[in-house]
């Protein structure tokens, strides 16, 4: 495989202070697409910025953030290229940058679009266009690609948790069915190239203060819509999570699938709760025009299954998220909607702050009529005696 271009070159390795082992200053490039998402924003920024608390022989890498719009972020030291890709010019430009590893992160949801990696226009997802570019670029040896958890659908008759190796659904629309593509697409690629390696990293349902998804506007309705008689079980992945668990992905020799969420599991009503709203049971054929009623406008299901899922949920297992990602979630399922709730500041009277004030005040209160109490009791004994 050839060195990438923009690499010190084939004569860039020297000795090390000491003498002893050499030290190749080759840098590895790296190209982010989708880099206008604010998740793919801070990717970019902290791969370009290496990692100062674990000091590695090799430098940090070249970070190209691609994408056709503007980035949401500060690119810190990632150089950005404007490039369509669903054009031709992404494989021109990933093979005169000599791009080594490919991370899509096209599928994220949320940012200014809203909708993640699904058609415009009635076109392919822009996965499917980068995974065709890398099939052209002799150089890159490795693709991480930023799915998510729908693949696996949702129903009764399904496992309870999901593993990697779980039977995938087939999702008839939304971002589902968006990642469902790409992931077959690029199992397609790596039979083609068998040089290349893929990382797959199915994201559970994303959520942060400074992130608009799906999930988390559903979660800031006045009342969140659910189905009649069912509470589903979710798991929910903080976006610094996302970012981390990407980090690693390209960083690390770690390949196939990878389940990632934040451990444990919530219920959409302990989700609404922790928001200060409470759960609206409708039929499902309600579900969305509820949703738009109670804000007067239109409002995105947060699932392309939605009503399968506020059926049956979706868990997935999280083994391989932590022995072969070396992932540990610094946020909870429930301690990311906690976060939600706090950045966004979501209040009401079923907010867990407002429950311990009023349940300290009703404390408060009986303490003192019990020492009203005492104290007419002992006046009692004294008028007695």
């Amino acid at each position: 495989m050839e060195a990438p271009r923009s690499a010190a070159g084939p004569d860039a390795v020297r000795p090390d202070a000491a003498g002893s082992a050499p030290v190749d200053l080759r840098r590895e490039v790296v190209a982010v697409t989708g880099a206008a998402h604010p998740l793919a924003a801070a990717l970019a920024r902290r791969l370009a910025g290496g990692e100062p608390s674990a000091p590695s022989r090799r430098p940090a890498p070249v970070v190209l953030a691609l994408d056709e719009r503007s980035p949401a972020e500060d690119l810190g030291a990632a150089r950005r290229v404007r490039v369509d890709a669903r054009g031709a010019s992404l494989a021109r430009v990933l093979d005169a940058e000599g791009v080594g590893v490919v991370v899509d992160c096209s599928l994220l949801p949320g940012g200014s679009s809203r909708t993640g990696g699904q058609a415009r226009d009635g076109q392919p997802p822009p996965g499917l266009h980068v995974l065709s570019a890398v099939q052209r670029v002799p150089s890159v040896r490795r693709v991480v690609l930023a799915s998510s958890t729908g693949v696996y659908g949702a129903s009764p008759r399904a496992p309870s948790v999901r593993t990697e190796a779980s039977e995938l659904a087939t999702p008839s629309g939304g971002l589902e069915r968006a990642a469902a593509e790409v992931e077959a697409a690029l199992r397609a690629t790596t039979r083609r190239r068998e040089d290349v390696a893929a990382v797959v990293l199915r994201l559970a349902e994303v959520v942060g203060p400074g992130l608009r998804t799906p999930l988390g506007e559903w979660l800031e309705l006045p009342a969140v819509p659910c189905l009649w008689g069912h509470d589903p079980r979710l798991q929910v992945l903080h976006a610094e999570d996302a970012v981390e668990a990407l980090l690693l992905a390209v960083r690390g020799d770690v390949s196939g699938v990878v389940n990632v969420a934040g451990d444990g599991v919530v219920t959409l009503s302990q989700a609404a709760a922790l928001c200060g709203r409470t759960v609206l049971p409708v039929p499902a054929a309600l579900l969305g025009r509820t949703a738009s009623a109670l804000v007067g406008r239109a409002v995105p299901l947060p699932w392309g299954d939605a009503d399968r899922v506020l059926r049956s949920g979706r868990v997935v297992d999280l083994r391989r998220m932590h022995e072969d990602l070396g992932l540990s979630p610094r946020w909870s399922s429930r301690a990311a909607v906690e976060d939600l709730a706090r950045g966004r500041g979501l209040a009401g009277p079923l907010s867990p702050e407002v429950r311990r004030a009023a349940a300290d005040r009703a404390a408060g209160a009986w303490a003192r009529l019990r020492a009203v109490a005492a104290a007419a009791g002992h006046e009692r004994d004294g008028a007695a005696r």
